[in-house]
């Protein structure tokens, strides 16, 4: 995601005229940046609906982006859910919803732009989660 964001980051932020008007490498880059955006937000809502599920029964069960969410705050993984529910609105409108207006089209990169700080921080969080609790060592 880094790579692709750097290939972007001069068209930020994102115009409806802007957008209609890229070619070749650059519309490739904005779709490539969207896709993974949608796939790195999955990773990490997964991965800390994980952890929630395991430190918190010891076993899998369902959970809504809410409770996991409000979980990993308890957990001090996230420090406010609301930012981490932003980032995933953005993801189930990047997943489910495909517009065709331009502006509409346009919202959506910029939403993700702007939300992107927020996975990096995410994903930094749980990695240092994971390491201060051991969870990898096997010795829980």
């Amino acid at each position: 995601m880094v790579e692709v964001r750097a290939r972007i980051d001069a068209m930020m932020p994102m115009t409806a005229a802007r957008l209609v008007t890229l070619v070749g490498d650059d519309h490739i880059y904005v779709l490539a940046f969207l896709k993974t955006y949608e796939q790195f937000e999955e990773t990490l809502g997964r991965t800390l609906k994980t952890i929630a599920m395991i430190l918190q029964f010891g076993k899998f069960e369902r959970l809504s982006p809410r409770d996991v969410a409000q979980r990993a705050v308890s957990l001090g993984i996230l420090s406010d859910g609301r930012d981490w529910a932003d980032a995933v609105r953005v993801r189930n409108e990047l997943a489910h919803e495909y517009p065709l207006d331009p502006e509409k089209q346009a919202g959506q990169v910029n939403a993700a732009w702007d939300t992107c700080a927020t996975l990096f921080a995410t994903a930094d969080a749980i990695r240092d989660f994971v390491n201060r609790e051991r969870l990898l060592y096997g010795d829980l």
